[in-house]
């Protein structure tokens, strides 16, 4: 088998909100390629998003530049250019919603939210520590009064969506939003603990449609034999 090598492909990382590593990463390519066959040069993705308010990822305009900029230092000619946006572009575009259940108040120690999802929809948290915010939809204008812990429905001690959450007086029946759930949300979804996944719906100038609809029992159980 022959194959006919037209060009290379890295990528370095995800949720990076350093810009040097990339110029970095494109000179070690220019040590692999060969001018003579060349003509693509995947420099992969990796910008971050922020997903608290203390997180401060660069801009795309500044990202693109230290890619396309670095790529015409090292390479002559300059082979086509191609960048792997990723969660830059649809992480902040999703926001999961939540129903808030219980509000359990421990003295001196602490409040717990619990709602209608957690690690079937965001396994995130659990499973390398990523943290999120959250906010009170039907009290968004109102001030964060309350810090709180936000748990999931599932039976295991590490379900924490948010471990400090500022919320404005959270009660029973309230809507609870994590934004910056666009990329890796309801692609990471699973039916553990025998749960339903949720819908996706897509909102736009006031209006909404269902894109994918919410699971059912019927759905869990149609793969059984017997």
């Amino acid at each position: 088998m022959n194959l006919d090598l037209v060009g290379l492909h890295a990528h370095i990382g995800s949720q990076i909100f350093e810009l040097d590593p990339y110029a970095a990463a494109i000179e070690a390519l220019a040590g692999l390629a060969d001018p003579d066959w060349c003509r693509l040069l995947n420099v992969g993705g990796g910008l971050g998003i922020a997903y608290t308010s203390a997180d401060e990822p660069p801009s795309i305009s500044d990202y693109v530049d230290v890619k396309v900029r670095g790529v015409e230092r090292v390479f002559d000619p300059v082979p086509r250019i191609l960048i792997e946006p990723g969660r830059s572009l649809v992480g902040n575009a999703g926001v999961t919603a939540y129903e808030i259940g219980t509000v359990k108040e421990i003295p001196n120690v602490r409040t717990y939210l619990s709602v209608n999802g957690g690690m079937s929809d965001n396994l995130r948290p659990m499973l390398y520590g990523s943290r999120y915010e959250a906010i009170v939809a039907n009290r968004a204008r109102e001030t964060p009064d309350t810090l709180a812990t936000v748990a999931g429905m599932h039976c295991e001690s590490g379900d924490i969506l948010i471990t400090d959450a500022m919320l404005a007086s959270p009660a029973v029946g309230d809507i609870l939003v994590t934004p910056a759930t666009g990329a890796y949300g309801y692609a990471m979804a699973s039916n553990y603990n025998g749960a339903p996944r949720p819908a996706v719906v897509f909102c736009k100038g006031g209006d909404a449609r269902v894109v994918v609809r919410r699971e059912t029992w019927d759905d869990l159980l149609s793969r059984d034999v017997g």
